[in-house]
């Protein structure tokens, strides 16, 4: 049996005695330091208000246990009662000014109340009173990270790696801080560094394919992976991850053998389906790719994103009744997601439901008022009903949250030239061709007839020659 396993069955034993004779109103005896594990049981269990009463028991059977007060102050600090945790720590220090713990704590309090260069101070004195300093340093750099202080906390790893450089978990940490910090460049750094102490080091191969994910080095990524699996053939999440890689790369014949191979290791869970779905449905068999969605859903049948997309190969395959249904669930389960509603949207319209449609999009505005998909298919459904002035007021009112968006403008030339309002589509027009020359032809994807109107052309034409495009 380990020590720590033992530690914790000793530690259980002594909660379940403190309680029995709580319950029973007896007394019994405890030593100190089996009282102080008792409040950690409850502190660690999230328990405050019985690691207090824990610490008033000690308090009357050892009333000059410092320890207790220190107790006292941590839960102090969990229950954000700052100031009050900070006099217990005062009084403990008056007994006790060489108690490195103490010290930590007041710094973590700091780091609370924003007073950074006290709570330096504060770690400074706890590693000068400390025999163990590098554990010590581990605990302010863990505490540093907690208050997401990531600089700062990175500079702390970086100082046992200066004192012990064999101490992987440093490296990792590091890397870490840098990875949240955006860091990346730093981040691969620091696994480099540990990679060349160690080359067989799976777990630094690992995260350095997970930053270059991250950076979308997807190139490298794939490399680190590789690597990490000549190392441990088994080792499931490089695979997995190696196989999203290749799908960012579009490489989906590449990544389906990935996935299967995780699916055969791990007995297959509803994301990695669903993923190995979404391969087989880029490369348009739908029939494979709708298995897979089936079995993601039957494992979870709370996955949106499994319902979503039997849904779309039922689409794709133009049985548009049955992939609403699913459209439909997919919805239910996650209502707010604004890609699930704009295809529901495009497939009630397809069914001729376009007052479900309509619906659809006032939802998906109100939560997103800068989707710019919405306000076009919502207006392009008023136009396609002969609504004309409603299709320009909705492209109007799109444009009053961004008018930066090339589309409405072109959109919007469509449907003034329809209404008759001339100037004001030659005024979108001319903003349209500053903002995205390249996207004029949009007008005629909507309105084909208006290739042989002669001012629009002779518009695009002087902007062509005005700009030299």
């Amino acid at each position: 049996m380990e020590g720590n396993d033992f530690l914790g069955e000793e530690v259980s034993s002594n909660v379940q005695r403190y309680e029995k004779m709580l319950r029973n109103k007896t007394s019994d005896y405890f030593d100190a330091e089996a009282i102080e594990g008792i409040i950690d049981y409850y502190i660690h269990h999230d328990k405050l208000k019985k690691a207090l009463e824990a610490i008033e028991f000690g308090k009357d059977m050892y009333p000059s246990h410092v320890a207790y007060w220190i107790k006292l102050a941590e839960v102090y600090v969990l229950m954000e009662r700052l100031d009050d945790a900070m006099a217990e720590l005062d009084k403990a220090e008056i007994y006790e000014p060489f108690n490195a713990e103490l010290f930590l704590l007041k710094g973590e309090i700091c780091l609370n109340q924003e007073q950074f260069e006290e709570a330096t101070e504060f770690f400074e004195k706890a590693l000068l009173h400390t025999d163990e300093r590098l554990d010590m340093l581990f605990e302010i750099a863990y505490v540093l990270e907690d208050n997401d202080k990531f600089e700062e906390a990175a500079r702390y790893f970086t100082l046992i790696i200066s004192e012990e450089p064999e101490l992987e978990q440093a490296y990792y940490e590091l890397a870490h801080c840098y990875d949240l910090l955006g860091n990346y460049a730093e981040a691969i750094k620091q696994l480099n560094a540990l990679i060349d102490m160690d080359p067989y080091n799976t777990g630094a191969w690992y995260n350095l394919g997970v930053t270059y994910s991250k950076m979308g080095e997807f190139e490298e990524a794939i490399n680190a992976f590789d690597y990490c699996l000549v190392i441990e053939e088994e080792y499931t999440v490089a695979r997995f991850n190696k196989a999203n890689c290749l799908v960012e790369l579009d490489r989906f014949e590449e990544a389906i053998p990935e996935y299967l191979s995780v699916i055969g290791t791990e007995g297959g869970d509803s994301i990695s389906y669903c993923n190995l779905a979404g391969c087989y449905e880029r490369l348009g068999r739908l029939d494979d790719a709708r298995t897979q969605y089936k079995k993601a859903a039957q494992i979870n049948p709370n996955l949106a994103e499994a319902w979503f997309g039997i849904g779309i190969t039922l689409e794709k395959e133009a049985h548009y009744k049955e992939a609403l249904q699913h459209f439909k669930r997919a919805v239910l389960l996650e209502p707010e997601n604004l890609e699930f509603l704009l295809i529901l949207a495009e497939c009630e319209y397809r069914l001729g439901h376009a007052k479900e449609a309509e619906d659809i999009y006032v939802k998906m505005v109100d939560l997103d008022p800068g989707m710019m998909e919405a306000w076009l298919d919502w207006s392009l459904l008023k136009y396609a009903e002969g609504e004309i002035s409603r299709a320009a007021e909705l492209i109007y009112e799109a444009i009053s949250y961004d008018p930066s968006i090339h589309q409405y403008h072109y959109r919007l030339v469509v449907y003034l030239y329809e209404l008759g309002r001339i100037k004001e589509a030659h005024q979108h027009l001319e903003l349209a061709l500053v903002i995205a020359f390249d996207d004029h032809f949009l007008i005629f994807e909507i309105a084909p007839k208006l290739k042989k109107v002669n001012d629009i052309l002779q518009i695009i034409d002087t902007y062509r020659l005005n700009e030299g495009l």
